[in-house]
């Protein structure tokens, strides 16, 4: 799949589970300290506006929007950068070294579209969302580790949690991400 089937595909899932959140939810507490499901939502929405800034690709406006309404204008964004083969193969310096923006969207953006919609899904009781697809388990793994101990920066991923004797690949994925799979 390329980075942009697989953001797209990733995206596509986001947005079926921000339809499916019964307006009352938006403000239950997610597994991400400190956020509500709706906090969750403005914190995808605010990185990829970010990137889409620092590569110094156009930038949808979206001030006095809330995060719900902002996220298909910077979701068509970043799908339309990747579509356009001189932004995607656009090269930079990144945290990790040279890399590009394809690259970086396809190893963290989308990972973070998975990573999110299972706390969203969790936060407000949509468990038929929390799904992570099998062979997105091992993709994000492989993908999280390439960051070394970076990604438990603050800000980025929580310290690893114990993860049940008999926990399931996703659970223990879910785990080794700072996340509480059975909470």
């Amino acid at each position: 799949m390329t980075p942009a089937a697989r953001f797209c595909h990733h995206a596509e899932r986001f947005d079926r589970l921000i339809a499916a959140v019964p307006a009352d939810r938006w403000d239950a507490a997610s597994p991400c300290d400190g956020w509500t499901a709706l906090d969750v939502v403005g914190h995808v929405v605010e990185t990829e506006l970010d990137l889409l800034g620092r590569m110094g690709f156009e930038r949808p406006t979206i001030d006095g929007l809330g995060p719900l309404a902002a996220w298909p204008l910077v979701r068509a964004a970043t799908a339309d950068a990747l579509d356009d083969p001189a932004r995607a193969d656009f090269s930079y310096d990144g945290y990790f070294g040279p890399t590009t923006f394809g690259a970086t969207v396809d190893q963290f953006y989308s990972f973070d579209l998975v990573l999110h919609r299972w706390d969203i899904a969790r936060a407000t009781g949509l468990g038929e969302h929390e799904t992570i697809e099998p062979h997105e388990i091992e993709r994000i793994r492989t993908d999280a580790a390439g960051f070394g101990e970076a990604m438990r920066m603050p800000g980025v991923i929580g310290p690893e949690v114990p993860a049940p004797a008999d926990a399931t690949d996703q659970e223990r994925l879910l785990a080794w991400l700072g996340r509480d799979p059975r909470a």
